[in-house]
């Protein structure tokens, strides 16, 4: 197996909420001293972590860091986010320079995705502490630690003024990056997006947003950078139904209602889709709305009950006939790969009793879901 990743050597991700560090996303995260930062200016890129892992991936060997979000899963042969974005150019410089800075704000987000859970969305942990855990047998969805100690922190003290942002700032003024990310939560909730924006003039900026904003808000906010080229990457992968469910607490008339205020004022569009079993019922539709975009498929890996393969013969079948159609076109042959994968027992019980509990805390009725899998599903 070769364990070999550039995105390992030039891209970083940063929570500022939780002064967390990512290299890259899907990797174990190590949480910054913000004190070793304020005497190694420069050297956020460049922990002891970090440089430790590169090494150990230019000896051809497995990072545990890396283990936890790629190669546990190719491993099992599914898709991973390693093998979607792996690069031709091959870095052997541990001290390579960071070119790709992704910066999360905070876990503020007014949606509840299906997929998501209390360590990224605000929503989400306080549907868990009105109405419990989510409880099945691969798998609990709780609010840990952090996202406790989250839920219960104010805007005020996450604000431009942190210590830590203020010394990020810094480092991006320092640094050779040429794109700089700005990721949630919802970032376009967060007020200190201007204040990054307005002091990266020279870095092509791009926001990662599910638009789940008021209109009055995203219209303001397009108002002020108007003079800026803004590249918006919206998440979503499926329309109507099926959209109002994968991304529960936006509707589908007003997502696209925000995509044409985007449209009008000029902004670049890139979508980034979410392969999962529910998303995959719909994608094809969702392409066929989209297609004049750029769309990029990402596995859902941290849901084992969601991953694409958790799905009945039938509805295999038919996801497979329509995907084939578009494989050329959308890259997904991976993914059309890994649907092949028989799903495991607890898997199948998983996503029976995920979708029982989700609708039922939501009021959602489940009937446009196809009959077979709802069958398949006990539902």
């Amino acid at each position: 197996m070769d364990y070999y990743c550039s995105a390992k050597f030039t891209d970083l991700q940063v929570h500022v909420q939780s002064r967390l560090l990512y290299n890259c996303c899907n990797a174990l995260p190590e949480r910054i001293n913000l004190d070793w930062l304020e005497a190694n200016p420069g050297k956020l890129f460049y922990t002891d972590t970090m440089l430790d892992d590169r090494k150990t991936m230019l000896e051809d060997k497995s990072c545990k860091s890396c283990h936890f979000g790629c190669y546990k899963y190719e491993e099992k042969g599914l898709s991973s986010k390693r093998l979607e974005i792996q690069q031709p150019t091959y870095i052997n410089d541990p001290m390579a320079p960071l070119r790709n800075l992704s910066i999360s704000l905070s876990t503020d987000c007014n949606l509840t995705c299906m997929y998501c859970g209390p360590e990224f969305s605000s929503s989400w942990q306080k549907d868990i502490e009105k109405n419990g855990d989510y409880q099945m047998s691969g798998l609990t969805i709780q609010n840990d630690a952090w996202a406790k100690l989250w839920s219960k922190m104010k805007q005020k003290s996450r604000s431009t003024e942190t210590k830590f942002l203020r010394l990020l700032l810094k480092e991006i003024s320092m640094s050779d990056i040429t794109e700089l990310s700005l990721l949630g939560g919802e970032p376009l909730l967060n007020n200190a997006i201007s204040k990054i924006i307005e002091s990266a003039e020279d870095k092509k900026i791009s926001i990662t947003s599910g638009l789940g904003i008021s209109a009055n808000r995203l219209a303001n906010f397009l108002e002020k950078f108007k003079h800026r080229k803004i590249k918006f990457i919206l998440s979503a992968e499926a329309t109507g139904s099926y959209f109002e469910l994968l991304r529960y607490g936006h509707t589908w008339s007003d997502f696209q209602q925000r995509v044409k205020m985007l449209e009008e004022y000029g902004n670049e569009i890139e979508f980034t889709s979410v392969i999962s079993n529910i998303s995959y019922l719909d994608f094809a539709n969702f392409y066929e709305v989209f297609k004049r975009y750029p769309i990029r498929t990402n596995p859902l890996t941290e849901r084992p009950h969601m991953m694409p393969h958790v799905l009945d013969d039938n509805s295999k079948k038919q996801v497979l006939e329509k995907m084939n159609k578009y494989s050329n076109d959308l890259q997904v042959n991976k993914f059309i790969k890994s649907i092949e994968t028989t799903p495991t027992a607890t898997e199948r019980a998983d996503i029976s009793t995920y979708l029982k509990d989700f609708s039922k805390r939501r009021s959602i009725d489940l009937n446009f879901l196809p009959e077979s899998f709802r069958n398949w599903c006990g539902l």
